[in-house]
């Protein structure tokens, strides 16, 4: 197994693989993500919207808005 160092992620990465809240949250998100994406929305705006639509909770089960979801990617793309 290779180890990893947390190279400034902001979050432990092992943690990020074991927490099952994390995982089920992160999974929700990506499909929904993805539905959201297929049907054409192109900005932070109607992605927002596109997930309130699809019924995509947000963090600790928050209304997407276009603030949250930038703040989200930054968390997860870190």
């Amino acid at each position: 197994m290779i180890s990893v160092q947390n190279r400034d992620l902001g979050f432990d990465p092992a943690e990020y693989d074991s927490n099952p809240i994390e995982k089920a949250f992160r999974d929700s998100f990506a499909n929904g993500l993805e539905m959201v994406l297929d049907r054409g929305a192109d900005t932070l705006e109607a992605i927002a919207a596109g997930l309130n639509e699809e019924a995509v909770p947000g963090p600790g089960g928050a209304a997407w808005t276009p603030a949250l979801l930038e703040s989200e990617l930054d968390r997860l793309g870190r």
